[in-house]
C-alpha cells in the first residue's frame, strides 16, 4: 500500500494549473488555499460567483495565483460552458479535483431532468473530466482526484434505477454517488493510464454539505468532526505529493491507501457505469 509523505515540506507547483470544483467553501476552498500556497495556479470553480471570487481574492492577497470559473454542477450546459472557457486559455491542466457535492433529503430533478445528487456528485464530474481530458493530456504528469467518501461502503447501484425514482432516501442517494466515483476512478485509470486517477475519503468533516440534514445531526457533526482544513490535506496530497507519482486507480482513506468496498471492485461494472454516464451526459447518443 502506498503511503503519501507529509506535506510539511512544500512541493514546487509553480507553473502548474489545478482546477477544483465546489471550491467556494468547505474542503474545496481549503484545498484551493493550500495548493495556491504551494505555488499552483488555482482555478476556483463554483456556482456562487461572490463566494468563488472571494476565494480568488483571498489567494491573491496572500501572493498566490487564482481565477474564478463559474460552474454549476446541476447544469450540464454550465459544465460545458466552463470547459469551453478553460479550453480557450490554451493552457495545460495539471490536476482536476472533482470535489463538488451535495446531499438532498427530498428527491429533486435538475434542469437536465436528472436526480440532483446523482448529477451534482457524479454525472457532472464525469462529464467535466471527459471535456477537459485534452487539457490534462497536455500536462507532463496529469492527475485526477475524486473526492469520495467511506459512505460508499453502504452504497449499492441499482442498475435498473440509478436515479432512484423509487425508494429514494437522501443518504442512499449520497452513498450511491460516492460508490460511483470510485468505480469511475478505477475505470478511468484503466482507460487513461497516463493520467493518475485516484479517489479519497477525506474523513468525517464538518462542512456545509450537511446543511439539509436535521438540526441534531448537524449539531453532532459540528461538535465531533474536524474542520474543512483537516479534510483538505488528504485531497492536496493526492494532487501534489511527488511520492504518489504513477499511483492510479487507488482509493485512499485519508492518508492511507486501502481497498474499497467489494462492490467498487467489480471490473464489469466500470464499463457498465461508463456507458450509462456517457448516455446521460450526452457524450453518447445510442
Amino acid at each position: 500500500m502506498t503511503r503519501p509523505r507529509s506535506l510539511d515540506q512544500k512541493d514546487d507547483l509553480d507553473g502548474r494549473t489545478v482546477l477544483i470544483t465546489g471550491a467556494s467553501r468547505g474542503i474545496g476552498r481549503e484545498s484551493a488555499l493550500m495548493l495556491a500556497r504551494m505555488g499552483a495556479r488555482v482555478v476556483v470553480a463554483a456556482r456562487n460567483a461572490d463566494r468563488g471570487s472571494g476565494v480568488v481574492k483571498e489567494i491573491e492577497r496572500n501572493g498566490g495565483k487564482a481565477e474564478f470559473l463559474l460552474m454549476d454542477m446541476a447544469s450540464f450546459a454550465s459544465v460545458r460552458s466552463a470547459a469551453e472557457r478553460l479550453a480557450s486559455s490554451a493552457r495545460a491542466l495539471d490536476v482536476l479535483i472533482n470535489n463538488a457535492g451535495t446531499v438532498s433529503r427530498e428527491r429533486q430533478l435538475t434542469v437536465d431532468g436528472h436526480e440532483l445528487t446523482w448529477q451534482t456528485n457524479y454525472l457532472s464530474g464525469f462529464l467535466l473530466t471527459q471535456l477537459v481530458m485534452p487539457l490534462l493530456e497536455r500536462a507532463a504528469k496529469p492527475r485526477v482526484v475524486n473526492v469520495s467518501s467511506v459512505a460508499h461502503k453502504s452504497g449499492q447501484i441499482d442498475w435498473d434505477d440509478v436515479e432512484l425514482a423509487h425508494g429514494y432516501r437522501g443518504f442512499k442517494a449520497y452513498a450511491q454517488t460516492k460508490l460511483a466515483q470510485i468505480i469511475f476512478t478505477r475505470e478511468l485509470a484503466h482507460r487513461k493510464p497516463k493520467v493518475a486517477t485516484n479517489a479519497v475519503h477525506p474523513g468525517a468533516i464538518a462542512t456545509d454539505i450537511w446543511r439539509p440534514a436535521p438540526y441534531l445531526f448537524r449539531l453532532m457533526i459540528k461538535l465531533t468532526c474536524p474542520p474543512a482544513a483537516v479534510g483538505a490535506k488528504p485531497v492536496v496530497r493526492l494532487a501534489a505529493d511527488p511520492g504518489l507519482e504513477g499511483a492510479t486507480g487507488r482509493y485512499f482513506d485519508r492518508e492511507r491507501e486501502v481497498e474499497p468496498a467489494p462492490q467498487a471492485l467489480r471490473n464489469a461494472d466500470g464499463a457498465r457505469l461508463w456507458a450509462i454516464s456517457e448516455r446521460a451526459t450526452g457524450l453518447r447518443s445510442d
